[in-house]
């Protein structure tokens, strides 16, 4: 597997490109650009009083907030240090032999299966219809030479949905191969009620959902996310996860971000007004090609040279860091990421995008 570069790393980029580290607007990360919740701010001494005791053995207060948030039992949760945690706890602890993977996407789906010897399956989906979703048929033909199918949903980088209908027929169809689903965006959608397997009655014995706290609270430091799943496969992953992966303030966090729902709507507010800002500036420009999106961040590619290190200096130049996409699997030619967020920072983001269009030769 060739080496994986993730977000949010600027020393990296230039180190690379050859230029003098300094401050940057850093649009390689998908978190919430309004900052974390006041209430963290405001019970800061509170929280930092967690690292005197030890926290509960199997990290009770994120169960907490996916029971009040979502209405989920307790026994449905199991709680990570990070959704990236029970990524590579789950297909370890089913022994998962082969899993159909939907690429590009987040690296670490197929690093998780492939460490514990499982063989992995693409599923290809393709920059010429805008990333589209597969089809029904696509997915059930892949799930039938696979124990389990991994995917986000909406995906990264490409932001491809996956309809909760067909998730959830796929799952009665084949009640003895597993449907991996990350929902780590889910809740930058403005209809995620409606999308989302975080719900009571999506609850499967051969569904387990991924969940991340970090990106939509913007708390990357503080590493928090859950599996969601039936009682059953969850005591089977607790039985082999090990204990106290969860801190104390973690812990104390979850239960805070329990009251953030208008902190949320104030966010989704916010990325309908600056996902249109983008499409209306940059959605037609000659040299680049701006796919949808629904969530935090969009996929691009560049066209205007033949070189994405064109672009990526003008930008890193000027103090701005996007995602290089190209060692994602299938996104070598030139495709990049970048994050939704302020105004002012897209903005500035746009007129450099823009200088650098015109600045390319072909």
């Amino acid at each position: 597997m060739e080496k994986h570069i993730h977000g949010g790393a600027p020393q990296h980029e230039f180190q690379r490109l050859g230029i003098p580290p300094h401050r940057i607007v850093d649009f390689s990360v998908n978190v919430s650009p309004l900052g974390p919740p006041r209430i963290l701010f405001n019970n800061w001494n509170n929280l930092i009083g967690e690292v005197l005791a030890y926290p509960s053995v199997n990290g009770d207060g994120i169960a907490e907030y996916y029971v009040r948030r979502f209405g989920l039992e307790y026994e449905t949760v199991l709680p990570g240090n990070g959704s990236t945690e029970c990524i590579y706890l789950v297909p370890r602890v089913l022994q998962l032999k082969k899993v159909a993977i939907i690429t590009p996407s987040f690296h670490d789906y197929e690093r998780s299966c492939r460490l514990c010897g499982a063989d992995v399956s693409e599923i290809v989906l393709s920059g010429q219809n805008g990333f589209a979703e597969p089809d029904y048929d696509t997915l059930a033909r892949n799930l039938e030479n696979a124990d389990a199918v991994m995917l986000g949903n909406p995906n990264n980088p490409t932001n491809t949905m996956i309809p909760r209908e067909s998730i959830l027929e796929l799952s009665e169809r084949f009640p003895d191969k597993y449907i991996l689903v990350d929902e780590a965006f889910i809740q930058f959608l403005d209809d995620f009620k409606e999308r989302s397997l975080l719900n009571p009655a999506c609850i499967r014995k051969n569904i387990l959902v991924f969940h991340s706290l970090t990106k939509i609270y913007d708390i990357p430091g503080i590493r928090l996310g859950a599996v969601i799943g039936h009682p059953q496969t969850i005591e089977q992953l607790k039985d082999h996860k090990e204990p106290w992966t969860v801190n104390g303030i973690a812990e104390k966090t979850a239960e805070m971000l329990i009251q953030c729902r208008d902190y949320e709507s104030q966010l989704r507010k916010l990325m309908r007004k600056e996902r249109r800002r983008f499409v209306d500036k940059l959605g037609t420009l000659d040299g680049l090609r701006l796919f949808p999106s629904h969530t935090n961040y969009f996929l691009a590619h560049w066209q205007a040279s033949d070189n994405l290190d064109d672009l990526l200096r003008i930008l890193l130049s000027n103090g701005f860091l996007v995602r290089d996409c190209r060692n994602f699997r299938n996104l070598s030619d030139n495709y990049f990421r970048f994050a939704v967020r302020k105004a002012a920072d897209n903005v500035e983001l746009i007129s450099l995008i823009k200088r650098a269009l015109k600045m390319a030769v072909k």
